[in-house]
């Protein structure tokens, strides 16, 4: 006869959870557990338990309160791992302690996750075994590995953009002690392969710990904050960028050995950039929680993944320290979500930080994945996160203020359709020039289908590229590419335009740093143009921060063309602007935005924009001067 299987029984009283209490047994035991429910407040010490779900199809059998229950492999393993041999073990997992078949328990006790992970005595991330068939084998001495990673790099105050911006320079050329030939990485990119670190929740999870450990079986336990501390430096001084650090190992064997155009040993792992940029956001938001908006949790997690859409807004909600908020809602479709979030964030926030997320931030259209259809273009579609935004960080001093210093005016119709905003339409396109996203896809049509590929990893057609790219903005900024005979003035602006107003760190530029961009650029189109990153290195010309130059050029742009404007202003505007769309800016708003008119007194929302000349408030200001009253300006 079957054994009935386990059955929930509902959770009635408030703040109340479940937490595992598992049996003692070695690795290859059962696992069998009991499921107590317990009010928070006075719950026994426990664990919490981050991993990565895996598929329904991969599923294991246990023993919860004697009766069989099937759980996804990667917690089963957790299980097995974390037990105690002789004594009982207190656990939290939400795959098991909340009953996901239900959906209001569901949305409650997400309301409970900050709570239960940041009571918990110690979050244990579980990573899974040391061979796995598809991600490979983690080495016992990986934690060796992260820890002389530490001590090799640079110390640094992670908050003082000076100093940073200094290391930066004084290593780009020399951090030979931190190339493959010097330091064995390929433990560090194991690891990184792991699915984790990609995962939307663990955000939250990693964040809100008292102390997190990364566990991967066979005895591998590396802190959470010395990973973090190592890839947020990598990062922060340009070490992480796969074409500055080779990864030599011939033995690894993955499908990131398909983007090495060449048969020999060396291998440049793109994942592990991307998983060095997570790591890094992970540690920012851990840092600066206590003083963010659930705006600059999505704008910091853009590049995680979520099974569910829901869960880009739901899995953030517990770090958001000031601002409105939403209750979790899983009977809720994903577009009623995210519009209900971006009325909370827009409305009741009375901020337009989010609408430089709308209508999306996706670098092109994927085969797979297309907006949704029923937002309105100033409800961000948050599965469609890929390039950054001008907008600042609230825990930044805000960067530009195109709407000058007030509050917005704003207003939603009845049928939360309409968003209406108080500003004022100023200019539109008059000519593009080719962005280097358009370059790319034509020197490697098949990146279209996967966001993760953007890098190319050859660099001398990187780097032709990027020339190319130079040439056809100067070109359609001067209609020549020839630096004589143009005024100090247009040459500032152009140099402005060309990184968004702001160096690699997102700070304003100085005066200085504006000269340097225009002399990089006139270097980079001089008769010596076809350099390859080498050559910039030895070349004799060693021209001053060559290398953060370049970061500061790509920053924000790579989401963006370049454009003159019909008064002749330079901007980067979005992607897909076309002739005939307007220029705006909105009372309140840090930047301008490129808005399309329906024909119908209209507008729908294409983006926003950097536009040299307005980004301090100059529009609305002249505005007040000649006594033009700001218009209302209604997007769809």
């Amino acid at each position: 006869m079957a054994v009935e299987a386990y059955e929930y029984t509902a959770i009635t009283a408030p703040k109340t959870i479940r937490l595992i209490h598992i049996s003692p047994g070695i690795e290859t035991d059962p696992v069998r557990f009991s499921l107590e429910t317990s009010p928070l407040e006075s719950a026994p010490d426990f664990e919490a338990i981050s991993y990565c779900w895996g598929t329904d199809q991969d599923q294991h059998q246990v023993v919860c309160n004697g009766k069989p229950l099937l759980m996804h492999k990667s917690l089963f393993g957790g299980l097995s791992y974390f037990r105690f041999p002789d004594k009982t073990r207190v656990l939290w997992a939400d795959a098991v302690c909340i009953n996901q078949a239900d959906p209001v328990e569901k949305s409650s006790q997400v309301l409970l996750m900050p709570h239960i992970y940041s009571q918990a005595t110690r979050v244990l991330v579980w990573l899974g075994a040391a061979t796995d068939p598809v991600f490979g084998s983690v080495p016992s001495h990986t934690n060796q590995t992260i820890l002389q990673g530490l001590q090799m790099l640079p110390s640094f105050d992670p908050e003082n953009a000076a100093e940073m911006a200094a290391k930066t320079q004084a290593i780009s050329y020399d951090a030979l002690r931190l190339r493959a030939e010097d330091h064995d990485w390929a433990p560090l990119v194991a690891l990184l392969r792991r699915p984790w670190f990609r995962r939307k929740w663990v955000v939250q999870e990693v964040a809100l710990a008292k102390e997190a450990r990364l566990y991967v079986g066979g005895g591998v336990e590396i802190e959470w904050l010395d990973i973090a501390r190592l890839a947020f430096g990598m990062e922060s001084l340009g070490l992480d960028k796969p074409w500055r650090l080779k990864l030599e190992n011939p033995r690894l064997d993955s499908d990131d050995e398909k983007l090495d155009p060449g048969k020999g040993s060396t291998v440049e792992f793109r994942p592990v950039y991307i998983t060095f940029h997570l790591i890094s956001s992970m540690y920012m938001v851990q840092i600066y929680r206590h003083h963010a908006t659930l705006v600059d949790g999505v704008m910091t997690t853009k590049f995680f993944d979520c099974t569910d859409p829901r869960d880009h807004v739901f899995s953030l909600l517990g770090l958001g320290a000031g601002g409105p908020t939403i209750r979790p809602d899983y009977e809720a479709s994903v577009s009623e979500v995210f519009r209900r979030f971006s009325i909370s964030m827009v409305i009741e926030g009375n901020s337009l930080k989010l609408l430089s997320l709308a209508p999306d931030r996706a670098l092109f259209q994927s085969p797979e994945v297309q907006r949704l259809e029923d937002l309105p273009t100033w409800v961000p579609d948050l599965r469609l996160m890929r390039a950054d935004v001008m907008a600042s960080f609230t825990v930044r001093p805000q960067g530009f203020f195109a709407g000058g210093n007030g509050k917005p005016v704003l207003s939603v119709s009845g049928d939360e359709r309409l968003l209406h905003c108080q500003g004022l339409l100023l200019d539109s396109p008059r000519r593009f020039a080719t962005p280097l996203v358009e370059m790319l896809l034509e020197d490697i049509p098949e990146f279209r289908n996967s966001w993760e590929t953007t890098g190319d990893p050859s660099p001398e057609r990187r780097e032709r590229r990027f020339i190319r790219w130079l040439r056809s903005a100067y070109q359609t900024a001067f209609g020549h590419d020839r630096a004589c005979d143009l005024e100090s003035e247009a040459v500032d602006s152009f140099s402005r335009t060309m990184s968004c107003g702001t160096d690699f760190l997102r700070n304003r530029l100085s005066p200085e740093q504006i000269a340097t961009i225009w002399n990089f650029i006139q270097w980079k189109l001089g008769p010596d143009a076809n350099k390859d990153e080498a050559t910039e290195r030895d070349s004799t010309i060693k021209l001053n921060y060559a290398t953060t130059t370049r970061d500061s050029l790509l920053l924000l742009t790579l989401g963006a063309k370049f454009c003159v404007t019909e008064s002749g202003r330079f901007g980067q505007v979005p992607l897909n602007s076309k002739l005939g769309d307007r220029i705006c800016v909105l009372t309140g708003g840090e930047v301008p935005f490129v808005v399309r008119p329906t024909g119908s007194g209209t507008y729908t929302l294409i983006g926003e924009c950097y536009i040299d000349g307005i980004m301090d408030g100059e529009a609305l200001q002249e505005a007040s001067a000649r006594g033009m009253p700001l218009e209302t300006i209604i997007l769809e």
